[in-house]
């Protein structure tokens, strides 16, 4: 009697190690050609130097692929932007300061990876597959209306109810400004400082200024 082949298990976190590899795969692809048409499942698998069916087993098709790149650009913006107003805190700073932080990691975020900051806004996100309540840009928006609401509670406390409007506010204008200025003629588009100067007034214009402390403290 032939005796049975046993198969050998996988080595732990080996399938972990892969889906990351097809999501680096996929992002980079989605980076280099900037059209979500430009993806495929067999490309995706060619790149990481596996099977196409072996792509099946991490995701369903490749609309939950493109899902999970947004999720995870959308999420590491969101922890760039967190960890810069913690660090900020941790020091120290003023809720102004914290606040400044903020924007800056996420100014930083869309020079240094503006291809991918660019995926954010230009990829469909299938709502068969995600519904619209859980979409990762929520996680972003959070961000910014637990940055809004950490400033009011310290500057106008009595204005904390407006800090999703605030903070959306804040990201429609941040984003705004990040789009023209990259529109702009050189050397304008290639110097930092003008946006520094226009999230400067935008900061000014938006968050309320602290409120005085009474008389009597």
């Amino acid at each position: 009697m032939k005796s049975q082949v046993k198969r050998v298990p996988n080595v732990r976190g080996e399938g972990e190690r892969l889906r990351q590899e097809i999501l680096d795969a996929a992002t980079r692809i989605l980076e280099e050609t900037g059209r979500e048409d430009a993806l495929s499942l067999r490309g995706v698998a060619r790149e990481v130097g596996i099977s196409a069916p072996s792509v099946y087993r991490h995701f369903k098709d490749k609309a939950d692929l493109v899902s999970t790149v947004l999720d995870a650009t959308y999420r590491a913006l969101a922890v760039a932007m967190r960890e810069a107003g913690e660090s900020a805190a941790a020091a120290g700073a003023d809720p102004w300061a914290r606040a400044r932080a903020t924007v800056t990691a996420y100014r930083r975020f869309a020079i240094d990876k503006p291809r991918r900051y660019r995926l954010m806004f230009s990829l469909e996100y299938e709502p068969q597959h995600h519904p619209s309540a859980d979409h990762p840009i929520g996680t972003v928006l959070q961000a910014w209306t637990d940055t809004a609401d950490a400033y009011l509670t310290e500057a106008a406390p009595d204005r904390r109810a407006e800090a999703q409007d605030l903070g959306i506010h804040l990201w429609t204008a941040l984003h705004g400004q990040l789009v023209l200025w990259r529109s702009l003629p050189s050397p304008v588009a290639g110097s930092e400082d003008v946006l520094i100067e226009l999230e400067e007034s935008l900061l000014r214009r938006l968050l309320p200024a602290p409120e005085a402390p009474s008389p009597t403290e």
